[in-house]
């Protein structure tokens, strides 16, 4: 029987808070899951790429996905991520979320080795087997660096009931409108890429994975509930507005940023870990600016 599971909104797309020595900073967690619920943020989606969840060793993944799940304590779903480039660790972490009463999982496609169409199929089925929960095909289609299409997609779920959805960072409106029009009535297709979240609603996506919610979560909540109000002009003035903080926030070393941007507003979640790096004190002086001159802090 499929495992139907349904989500709507803004869901936020978990940075992973990190100490110098990068451990788990476990108090920064609850400060910055409190923050995204007190603005309206309607489910998390923890580690995955903002997450660094795909550098992370599997055991220091446990842990975060433990105390996610503590500190949420139900309020908002949880779709947690558990993909990695083999089938077999990432059945481990299936496993565990099962243990630990997360509501979903997601899992990107294998990277490094890329499978055919049979090696997908093959790989989300034995995920599928393996636990009893809705499962998510996360199309990151520059992380794993090929695209699984909507015919694609239809034969990963025939093959493996457990599918609920997919998660589609493909940065293609057409797609999302084509998973909608082919697979929406019967399946939750959530988008991301944040320059799009405007675009991804309006052609029906039922939610957006968004990790610039992570610094400013109300933006894009705003935005989704604009369009939900079919207040298109006010939506679209809101996306243009996310999307010059977005591109602020990418003058820098990737993801870092929005750890700094979190700092800035009250939350410290700590550093990346290598071999991502720490920003410069001139890269914070110029971010502090620029989230001053949008209204941020």
């Amino acid at each position: 029987m499929s495992r139907k599971f349904k989500i709507e909104g803004i869901v936020t797309a978990l940075v992973t808070p990190l100490t110098e020595n990068e451990q788990i900073k476990e108090d920064s967690f609850g400060e910055l899951i409190d923050f995204q619920i007190e603005h309206g943020v309607q489910g998390f989606f923890p580690l995955g790429t903002a997450g660094e969840g795909m550098k992370l060793s599997l055991e220091k993944r446990k842990k975060a996905a433990e105390i996610v799940v503590d500190r949420t304590n139900g309020r908002v779903p949880i779709i947690l991520h558990v993909g990695t480039q083999d089938t077999e660790m990432t059945i481990e972490l299936a496993k565990h979320a099962e243990d630990i009463g997360v509501d979903a999982i997601g899992a990107v496609g294998p990277f490094f080795y890329k499978p055919d169409t049979k090696g997908l199929i093959q790989h989300y089925k034995r995920i599928g087997e393996a636990v009893d929960l809705p499962l998510f095909v996360y199309n990151n289609v520059s992380g794993q660096g090929y695209n699984i299409s909507v015919e694609t997609f239809g034969k990963i779920a025939e093959a493996s009931p457990n599918v609920s959805g997919v998660k589609d960072t493909s940065y293609r409106v057409d797609q999302i409108q084509e998973y909608v029009h082919k697979f929406g009535k019967d399946y939750t297709i959530i988008s991301a890429g944040d320059s799009l979240i405007f675009a991804n609603f309006v052609v029906g996506a039922a939610a957006h994975i968004c990790a610039v919610s992570n610094v400013v979560p109300e933006l894009p909540v705003q935005i989704y509930n604009a369009v939900k109000m079919k207040d298109y002009e006010k939506a679209r003035e809101l996306q243009f507005k996310l999307n010059d903080i977005r591109n602020a926030m990418k003058r820098g070393p990737y993801l870092t940023p929005y750890k700094e941007g979190l700092r800035l507003r009250g939350i410290d979640v700590g550093t990346v870990s290598s071999p991502l790096r720490p920003m410069t004190n001139e890269e914070k002086e110029t971010l502090k600016e620029s989230l001053e001159r949008f209204g941020i802090i």
